[in-house]
């Protein structure tokens, strides 16, 4: 959609998934809030790049680290966001099981999430702003003009991130479990909990495809004027 429009991209699960990763890579305890907030406040200063997030240290927890240590998030027109943490491509340990695990316990904390929230914020910017996560349109964005809820089966989402991030087929019941537990954990949680907001529409992508789900949004923006057909890139 951001490409289609060539408006900025957020992506917001990314945040907590780099402060689950820095958490992990500095040894940081995931419950010691206090060291967390000292990282995303002083030690990281976050800003973006093209569509991504750039991430550069400022002041690690280790003077003996090399001070070119650094998490960038790059985006291009063609392929998802991917993450480089000095010059390694990271993107697949980010999007890994146990960071995804790390980054519900980070995400949960009353205090992360505030910090987080004017990182998140300070991407609305002309010429508009496509941001994809559970709380955009009820905590970070709640005066957006259009909120789509989207949705899809167990099922669906299970079987796209087995060819997102190439599992075999055996791991389908497994990841498929792990979702209804995050759904059912995010939906119950008591900072920023994942349900739609009031003004939503919702959108089924169970059997839609990208193409699909991308002209049926597009048509929604349409309708209130928020873009028009030439505004769209092909």
């Amino acid at each position: 959609m951001a490409t289609k429009l060539g408006w900025n991209l957020l992506d917001s699960g990314l945040l907590y998934r780099i402060t689950a990763f820095l958490v992990k890579e500095l040894g940081i305890d995931v419950d010691d809030i206090k060291s967390i907030e000292a990282l995303l406040s002083h030690r990281v200063k976050i800003s973006y790049f093209n569509a991504g997030i750039d991430a550069s240290q400022q002041d690690w927890l280790s003077e003996s680290m090399d001070s070119n240590d650094r998490v960038a998030v790059l985006s291009d027109s063609l392929r998802q966001s991917y993450v480089r943490w000095n010059g390694i491509d990271i993107t697949e340990t980010v999007r890994s099981d146990p960071i995804s695990r790390l980054a519900a316990r980070v995400a949960a904390s009353p205090r992360v999430r505030r910090l987080l929230v004017p990182k998140q914020r300070e991407r609305r910017e002309a010429p508009g702003l496509v941001a994809d996560g559970r709380d955009m349109g009820t905590v970070i964005f709640p005066d957006a003009q259009l909120k789509i809820f989207l949705e899809a089966t167990a099922e669906t989402r299970a079987e796209r991130r087995l060819q997102q991030l190439k599992l075999p087929e055996s791991e389908f019941h497994r990841i498929r479990e792990m979702m209804e537990e995050r759904d059912r954990k995010d939906s119950l949680r008591e900072v920023a909990p994942a349900i739609p907001a009031e003004d939503s529409v919702c959108v089924d992508s169970s059997n839609q495809t990208i193409e699909q789900t991308v002209s049926e949004v597009l048509r929604l923006a349409q309708e209130r004027n928020l873009v028009n057909t030439n505004t769209a890139h092909h």
